[in-house]
């Protein structure tokens, strides 16, 4: 029976050498026991292990990041020693199997060099036959000792550069870009096993399920890919396990080296997988089984499975000629509630895996149905797969090219076709079996001087998609996006060539107070496959990451704020946004985040009153690999949401009753002027009645109307006529509430916009304070995972910005997942939060709650229900 031994974890050593040459004489001396060690984990990233060990400084703090510039340039040996294993018959398989080494490695077992390998994202095996036989355990200081010495990392063009000169295929982000630093990753990134096999093993498992087009039935492919070091009568048997169930078997003579064996069985009436917001991502499992043919068990083998079709669609109403752009899944049509996603951190191999879960969790709370993982970061790990398998999250799997902003062409040379069409044969199938893999892209905006390149001008994605069609044939594929025929989102365009914006990005920055809402009304793009708003962090990381001293202003005369979000430092607009007005740096953090997300919101409201010829909204970006003071990113790098998050999270609400409006100020014309909307993908939703009214902060009412809707998913749908409400009578600050009930008056949506009177929202400095209390209850005996927050305004006009916050110190582990945030309370009102604390110890745990104008208040559990009140 194969076995598998984990090398994962901290029996690691690791030594720089300066020079390549220093390194591998080493390893050629086993048990060097000289100066230098120092204590390594597996899966890992050697800055990482230096930052532990105390040789460089916390690199997700101020400039610190400068000073391990220099870790990549060195040669890094990994040291442990390895288990024995019991001995094997003849022509057996004891393999050495590293899942990921970034990013060229040279292996040696006892002074020996036993392997070679470059590819960051292909994994590798080394034979060892009997060298772990001869000699004792791990705990022995005899025993066989494993060294991997990875080369100093390759050169890559930075975000500024030039594609044409990128000639690997390595995570490119780590080298400088406009949200991550330089931090050039190095280490065995991956898991490290140990894999004994006397006889056949298995190598490969592929099932491709193929739905009858009424979806009542299906069959599934299997393709399992054997290998024997001699020739044997092996039976392999299949067997569905999940909500639908099934097998098959076959006994088959294998020769000695590599063969494969082909299975096939019938489900009736599968359960299907659905993206999020259609229907349940039904799960099933593949166990494949190796057997002798009287019945030993030799090796075994896992796979995802789901029933599911995915197609592009024609986008409705969309140019002649256009490429499609509309997902549908097992036949139904669905807007692409999307976001970008890059590496959870900058030190991906020393990623806790929870942060992922916890990140992905987000996203499916927020109802997101597609990720799209973007060119520069990774082909994402197993664990991000089986996460977006289980939530029903779709994934638009870029491979890791991307433009340069000089020049934005991948290279021509044949050499570099071939590595990639390498890179490809081996990553494809390690994915593929994934129901949430939805699509593979060539890369992120991928382009020459005649615009963006499809396969046909382009060599390496000709190569990339052949090994597609011959390896994945039943995923979809896009050369690179945006795909053309214009690049960017931009009044310009749309007044040039409105109907040339198909799949277009940008812009990134806020627009203002008039022209953010100006853009997007006027679009008539298919997919916005990228666009964003910047804001700066949240209150505990800018603590953490900014030292007292250095943390105003907040502006590019700031060194250490050039440093980390220099790009997106919109410090100017949002002081212009509020009068100047903005004095300190709490002031400007939360003006910043308030545009961020309000712009955001009303971005993604506009595309989708525009389905169903708008197919998709994807934001630039949803989380960050480095703490940023300024950033795109919704979620900061400690996994807090911004507002922002939570304004799109409303936007992709199953049902949105919504406003089209002029911009966030009304420039004293003395009346609020707005266009009722409202869309549901809930075909159980048919009719319904929208009502509206406007109100000032003290709640005083300017007008209020109601008109009756049709509702159908398969278009956005304006309600009535538009609003025109006089508002001369109201302060300074003005609400347009909105509210969405079904047949019978059940309210299945609400939604709210707040504007200043004049030209500036220098108003909300002028509100007086309100008073808001909160109380807490948990689950159980109040120590469970699940807090409500009951909150209320109770004295005072609005409170602007509501939000609760993990308020524990930023190192602890775990996180407060709360479902809302950031929203304005009227006089009198209540709402009720849920709160989920993950991976978080039940003592210690804290929120805070803030607002704009209202005092930070502690809110928690303290031997019962703490009560926490915020007054001015």
């Amino acid at each position: 029976m194969r076995e598998t031994v984990s090398l994962d974890g901290s029996e690691w050593r690791i030594k720089g050498h300066l020079g390549l040459d220093a390194a591998l004489a080493a390893a050629a001396r086993p048990r060097d026991d000289g100066d230098g060690w120092l204590p390594a984990t597996v899966p890992g990233s050697v800055i990482n292990d230096l930052w532990v060990a105390g040789h460089v400084a916390d690199p997700y703090h101020g400039l610190n990041s400068l000073q391990a510039e220099w870790v990549p340039e060195r040669a890094w040996t990994y040291r442990r020693a390895l288990p024995s294993v019991p001995p094997t018959s003849d022509g057996a398989s004891v393999r050495l199997r590293f899942d990921g080494v970034d990013h060229a490695c040279h292996v040696f077992v006892d002074g020996d060099l036993v392997g070679r390998h470059d590819g960051m994202f292909r994994p590798f095996e080394v034979e060892l036959g009997s060298r772990l036989s001869r000699r004792g355990g791990a705990g022995d200081v005899g025993g066989p000792e494993l060294a991997v010495v990875v080369e100093p990392a390759p050169e890559i063009e930075p975000q500024t550069g030039r594609t044409s000169r990128v000639r690997v295929h390595k995570s490119r982000m780590g080298y400088g870009w406009d949200f991550c630093p330089r931090l050039v990753h190095q280490g065995i990134w991956q898991s490290v096993t140990l894999t004994t096999a006397d006889a056949a093993r298995i190598v490969d498992v592929w099932a491709r399920p193929h739905l009858a087009d009424d979806f009542a039935s299906a069959t599934v492919q299997v393709r399992v890919a054997l290998e024997a070091p001699h020739g044997a009568s092996v039976r392999v048997a299949a067997r569905l396990a999940g909500p639908s169930s099934a097998r098959a078997s076959t006994t088959v003579d294998v020769g000695s080296g590599a063969s494969e064996v082909g299975l096939s069985f019938d489900v009736e009436r599968p359960a299907l997988w659905w993206a999020t917001g259609l229907g349940e991502a039904a799960l099933h499992r593949l166990d494949v089984t190796l057997t002798t043919a009287e019945g030993r068990p030799l090796d075994g083998r896992t796979v995802p499975l789901g029933f599911r079709r995915i197609e592009l669609l024609p986008n409705e109403s969309g140019p002649t000629g256009a490429r499609p752009f509309t997902f549908a899944v097992n036949g139904r049509r669905m807007y692409a509630n999307g976001w970008n996603w890059v590496p959870a951190d900058a030190l991906y191999g020393a990623t806790p895996p929870d942060r992922v879960e916890h990140l992905l969790r987000l996203a499916g709370a927020a109802n997101v149905n597609l990720l799209r993982v973007w060119g520069g970061g990774l082909i994402e790990t197993e664990a991000f797969y089986d996460a977006c398998d289980r939530l029903g999250i779709l994934v638009w799997q870029e491979f890791v090219q991307s433009s340069s902003g000089i020049e934005n062409e991948p290279s021509r040379d044949p050499a570099f076709v071939e590595l990639m069409r390498r890179e490809a044969e081996a990553i494809v199938p390690l994915r593929r079996n994934h129901p949430s893999l939805a699509l593979w892209c060539g890369g992120n905006e991928l382009a020459d001087d005649a615009g963006p390149l499809d396969d046909d001008r382009s060599p390496v994605l000709a190569a990339l998609h052949g090994v597609v069609n011959r390896l994945d044939p039943d995923r979809l594929w896009l050369p690179t996006s945006p795909i053309g025929p214009q690049h960017f989102n931009r009044l310009e365009a749309i007044e040039s060539d409105p109907d040339g914006l198909h799949d277009v990005h940008g812009p990134y920055e806020h627009q203002g107070l008039r022209g953010q809402y100006e853009l997007y009304d006027r679009g008539t793009s298919l997919l916005n496959g990228e666009f964003g708003v910047e804001g700066m962090t949240n209150r505990r990381t800018l603590g953490a990451l900014v030292s007292e001293p250095d943390r105003w202003p907040p502006t590019r005369a700031n060194r250490v704020y050039r440093h980390l979000g220099d790009w997106w430092i919109n410090e100017p607009l949002v002081q212009a946004s509020f009068a100047g007005r903005l004095g300190d740096l709490e002031a400007v953090r939360r003006a910043s985040q308030l545009l961020q997300a309000d712009g955001l919101r009303y971005a993604i409201e506009a595309n989708r009153r525009r389905w169903p010829r708008h197919s998709g909204s994807i934001p630039w970006q949803f989380n960050e690999p480095y703490p940023n003071a300024w950033c795109t990113s919704a979620v900061d790098h400690r996994g807090d949401p911004k507002p922002a998050y939570f304004a799109v999270a409303r936007a992709y609400a199953q049902t949105v009753v919504a406003a089209r409006f002029d911009g966030a100020v009304l420039e004293r014309a003395g009346r609020l002027r707005f266009e009722p909307w409202a869309w549901t993908s809930d075909a159980a939703i048919r009719a319904g009645t929208v009502r509206w009214r406007v109100v000032d902060a003290d709640a005083v009412v300017a007008g209020e109307g109601s008109a009756g809707v049709e509702l159908s998913v398969a278009a956005s749908v304006a309600v009535g006529r538009p609003g025109d409400i006089d508002i001369r009578g109201l302060g300074a600050v003005v609400f347009l509430d909105l509210q969405l009930e079904d047949a019978d008056g059940t309210t299945r949506a609400v939604n709210r916009y707040r504007f200043a009177a004049g030209s500036d929202l220098g108003p909300l400095l002028d509100l007086r304070p309100a008073t808001v209390l909160a109380s807490v209850s948990g689950n159980g005996d109040g120590d469970g995972d699940e807090w409500s927050v009951d909150v209320r305004h109770v004295e005072g006009p609005a409170a602007i910005a509501v939000r609760l916050e993990d308020d524990r110190p930023i190192d602890s582990p775990g996180w407060a997942e709360i479902d809302d945030g950031g929203f304005d309370m009227l006089p009198g009102e209540r709402r009720r939060l849920s709160v989920r604390w993950a991976s978080a110890p039940v003592a210690g745990r804290l929120l805070r709650m803030s607002g704009w104008n209202v005092v930070d208040a502690a809110v928690g559990l303290a031997g019962g229900p703490l009560v926490a009140g915020t007054t001015g």
